[in-house]
């Protein structure tokens, strides 16, 4: 028996005009990102030349056939992400119900392509909440030209349970309000701290020239060339309380600065970061893993979406269907996560288009 995996996605289409069942369209889509399709038309004729298999594997239903490309398109842009969203949420299951002990980094990454047919679209842009311990995108959220992710961070925020958990965010997000409403709503926050908060910035990085840190971890790695020293230094607020900022920040419990020094084929370069934080931790090697596994949302889920997945050269930017089909890239690279082999993710969605029991096991133990 079949296990509908779009449960909670309300059919759009007017009734009577219903040619093709809902779940058939949307797996088609799902499966046709799993199996490396390139478009919508790819889709509809990989399913058709293999349909029997299809069904047999109980995949899929098709008990009207096989829908053409276009179906396939105009279905995944006509339905409510929200309600997508909610669908693939619910085969997570628990992973996401609960952050407590998690670190949840927010991110955005624009979508590249552009469909030429779309006079001045550009790309979608997208800003993200993904669990660095599980590598699971929790919340997504489009940004639209008439806004910016500063106006659509609470919302992102308010959709995920944060009791617990704790939000790194980059300097676009440092902002009291933010810092507010994730103490309010049970988390601890890590913001890196730049020259939007120019004032605050300054004096930060006073109190680190004139007074001895309370904790300083150093790590180095050498490899392929190059040769990197990290340096995290942490202190509390009491000088900040003396200069009368430490008010202004909600649950503001530690200080810190990171210092990088890269060395790579005998050029030297260095950069210092700071950052604000709500954790009652007093040991500097916690932030330095805090903030070095931050960037993990770069290479372990953009990275994919742009290289394993292809994801700027998609044409699709109309209506839903470009977050529509994000959101079920992020699905099926979290699928092929799970297959316990050495395969490449690549090589496993070439897989998936080859081999039906392979494709069906991705979907089994999903």
């Amino acid at each position: 028996m079949q296990i509908e995996i779009f449960s909670k996605v309300k059919d759009p289409r007017e009734l009577g005009k219903v040619k093709h069942e809902l779940e058939d369209v949307l797996r088609m889509a799902l499966i046709g990102v799993l199996c490396d399709c390139e478009d919508c038309d790819d889709i509809s004729d990989m399913v058709a030349d293999r349909e029997e298999e299809f069904k047999a594997a109980g995949l899929l239903k098709l008990p009207k056939g096989v829908p053409c490309g276009d179906t396939i398109l105009r279905v995944v842009e006509s339905v409510n992400p929200t309600q997508l969203r909610a669908s693939l949420d619910c085969c997570r299951g628990h992973i996401i119900e609960s952050l407590c002990g998690n670190q949840v980094i927010i991110d955005g990454k624009k979508l590249r392509g552009e469909n030429p047919k779309s006079s001045g679209c550009h790309g979608l842009y997208i800003l993200n909440a993904w669990v660095s311990e599980t590598e699971i995108c929790v919340a997504e959220k489009p940004v639209d030209d008439k806004t910016n992710e500063l106006t659509v961070l609470p919302s992102v925020l308010s959709s995920l349970w944060l009791t617990g958990a704790l939000v790194s965010i980059d300097a676009m997000g440092t902002h009291r309000n933010i810092a507010e409403q994730i103490i309010l709503q049970g988390g601890d926050y890590l913001m890196a701290l730049k020259d939007n908060q120019p004032i605050l910035k300054d004096l930060v990085e006073n109190i680190f020239r004139n007074a001895t840190p309370m904790s300083v971890y150093t790590t180095e790695e050498k490899g392929h060339g190059r040769q990197e020293k990290r340096t995290c230094s942490i202190m509390d607020t009491t000088l900040l309380e003396q200069e009368g900022m430490y008010e202004k920040w909600p649950g503001l419990k530690h200080i810190i600065r990171m210092e990088r020094e890269r060395t790579e084929n005998g050029s030297r370069s260095r950069e210092t970061i700071y950052y604000l934080s709500s954790a009652e931790k007093d040991e500097a090697s916690y932030y330095a893993s805090r903030i070095r596994a931050h960037w993990g949302i770069e290479n372990k889920l953009h990275w994919h979406l742009d290289v394993t997945f292809r994801e700027d050269a998609c044409r699709v930017r109309t209506k839903n269907g470009a977050v529509n089909f994000s959101a079920m890239r992020k699905y099926a690279l979290e699928m092929l996560k799970k297959q316990d082999d050495k395969l490449s993710l690549k090589r496993r969605r070439k897989k998936c288009s080859r081999n039906i029991d392979y494709l069906l096991k991705v979907f089994k133990e999903s």
